[in-house]
């Protein structure tokens, strides 16, 4: 007979056998009240029958079934169940065993008293009282064993981040009445004394110890806080002059109370280079490289250089920046800017000088600055040529749950700045701006997002400014439909000009259509810039994508002005975060 006849033959003869060498499973199976998913896992752990394979021996089964109750007496007990009861039915075949089991739960002993008491001067903590009403099996509760130690594991852990280090129970009952189904707890504690930090012991080779010890949140002679040693630790990682940050406190070495603190760092790479490319319709492709030198001296003086290149916008940048009294909220910077723009309706370059106070109070950044500006600009047929020395001042407050993909969020801020002729100006002047953005997602679905920028500028002619100083609308963040500051008072060939003050606003919604990476928005652009009395307000909507790309969001609108005279729609392209 021919192979490829007798091969079908001897696959069928084969597969009974082949059936028989599929492992057959053993069965256990729980028979308990619904809503105890909790309870039959901990039943399961503790059945040393439930590890058994179907070809185990027969005696080894029937000897693990039988002490099935010695095995489930403390997964019980551990849930308060002290009267449980149960049925239990073995039987064997051929392939392999199951095992039932049918639990009477009975009655589930509830806490009657639970008396908890921490003497010593944990007593006058403020925080002590919120650890004691967040804890868990108060009277009339089920009984829980883990919840009970985790109740001795709350305390300790208390104790241990504010400072207590003598910490230490002095009685620890739970009573079990179980024919009462009822249960007490006494856990009695003494905190002992609060310790302190003692003396910060800095080890590094970059920065001088005392500009580290400026970085620190902890003092000397404080009270202990764990939380603030961890504290202490982000702020340095953060600070960007270290690559390893280890804050350890030596509990070893604690004197009179005192936990001295050894902090360990590892200086980061002194120079840092950064490049960066983007496109947006507003200035078209740009690329930027950044130059960061961490470490001009052991003071933590930092010098920042940037240059940008885009067909309209290119500048070169360079700061001397110093740290504050508290380096992580304070910093004071010298430098200069050096920048070349042309749009369709202007041309400039511009030289500044600045010296700046940076300060962070609570949630709000503020800037103050004195700047010494000198621009030659071209705008239509306006050729100004200006110096300006100009003090201001700059407040802003953000928020974002989400940097990428924000869900709430907010940004807000206002400048102010002034010159006069008799302080280096060529004009007295005060300028004043304000913007706001929020965003807010509702559930899971769309999400809108509201902005509104303004400015005025008081106490000069609009030909007296120069470009930089005068308002345009119009371009990618202003109204849509509309070029890159094409918009506001126009000169006598039609060109604009600036003006002296500026209103917009929009109103965007987006919605998911794609998982949550892609998106469709609808927008409503409407404002302009004006002098005083000549104020039109222009319109542009649209609709748009979004594409939350690895490297950020993705924006591409079509937008229709409301004016058509020189075109019918507009594509705006973008690439950055919402707020």
């Amino acid at each position: 007979m021919p192979i490829a006849t007798r091969l079908p033959s001897l696959l069928l003869c084969l597969l009974p056998g082949i059936a028989t060498l599929s492992p057959a499973r053993a069965e256990v199976v729980l028979d308990l009240p619904a809503g105890n998913a909790e309870l039959e896992q901990n039943l399961r752990t503790r059945l040393r029958l439930e590890a058994e394979p179907c070809d185990a021996p027969h005696w080894r089964v029937r000897q693990l079934y039988a002490a099935a109750g010695k095995d489930f007496a403390p997964a019980l007990r551990a849930f308060g169940y002290y009267q449980a009861r149960f049925d239990k039915v073995l039987n064997f075949t051929d392939a392999c065993w199951q095992a039932r089991f049918t639990f009477d739960l009975g009655r589930r002993t509830l806490i009657r008293e639970r008396d908890i008491q921490v003497d010593g001067e944990a007593q006058k903590d403020p925080r002590l009282e919120k650890v004691l009403a967040a804890l868990p099996l108060a009277p009339g509760a089920p009984l829980n064993h883990g919840d009970y130690e985790a109740i001795k594991d709350r305390l300790r852990q208390f104790a241990a981040q504010r400072g207590y280090l003598d910490f230490e129970f002095v009685r620890q009952e739970l009573r079990v009445y179980p024919d009462d189904a009822a249960a007490d707890i006494h856990l009695h504690a003494d905190s002992g004394p609060r310790y302190r930090f003692g003396e910060l012991h800095v080890q590094t080779q970059a920065l001088d110890p005392d500009f580290v010890l400026r970085l620190s949140n902890i003092h000397p002679g404080e009270p202990y806080d764990a939380l603030a040693v961890t504290e202490l630790d982000r702020r340095l990682s953060d600070a960007g002059y270290f690559g390893r940050v280890e804050v350890r406190p030596r509990r070893d070495q604690t004197l009179d109370l005192a936990v001295p603190v050894d902090i360990v760092l590892e200086p980061t790479k002194r120079h840092a280079w950064r490049a960066g490319v983007g496109y947006s319709t507003d200035t078209g492709p740009r690329g930027s490289l950044r130059y960061d030198n961490r470490y001009i001296n052991r003071r933590g003086h930092r010098f920042e250089g940037a240059i940008s290149l885009s067909p309209v916008l290119s500048g070169l940048a360079a700061d001397y920046v110093i740290p504050g009294k508290d380096p992580r909220v304070e910093s004071f910077s010298f430098g200069a800017r050096v920048q070349h723009e042309d749009t369709d309706s202007t041309v400039s370059d511009s030289v500044t000088l600045t010296a700046r106070h940076t300060l962070q109070i609570g949630d709000w950044n503020q800037n103050r600055f004195i700047e010494l500006l000198h621009e030659r600009s071209e705008v239509g047929n306006d050729e100004t040529t200006a110096t300006l020395l100009m003090p201001g001042i700059g407040i802003d407050r953000a928020y974002a749950d989400d940097l990428l993909r924000t869900r709430r969020g907010y940004r807000v801020s206002f400048e102010a700045r002034a010159a006069h002729e008799a302080l280096l100006s060529t004009t007295t002047m005060l300028q004043l701006r304000a913007a706001a953005k929020g965003v807010y997602r509702f559930g899971e679905g769309g999400r809108v997002t509201a902005r509104v920028d303004t400015g005025t500028t008081l106490g000069t002619s609009i030909s007296d400014l120069p470009a930089s100083l005068r308002f345009f609308a119009g371009g990618d963040n202003s109204v849509r439909g509309y070029a890159y500051k094409s918009l506001g008072p126009v000169d006598d060939d039609g060109e604009p000009r600036g003006g002296k003050h500026l209103l917009t606003t929009g109103l965007e919604y987006e919605h998911p259509v794609h998982g949550d990476d892609w998106w469709l928005a609808g927008f409503f652009d409407a404002g302009n810039a004006f002098d005083t009395d000549d104020f039109e307000v222009r319109y542009g909507y649209g609709v748009g994508l979004r594409w939350y790309s690895p490297v950020g969001r993705v924006r591409l609108d079509v937008a229709i002005p409301d004016d058509t005279d020189d075109s019918d729609w507009r594509i705006h392209f973008g690439l950055g975060a919402d707020l």
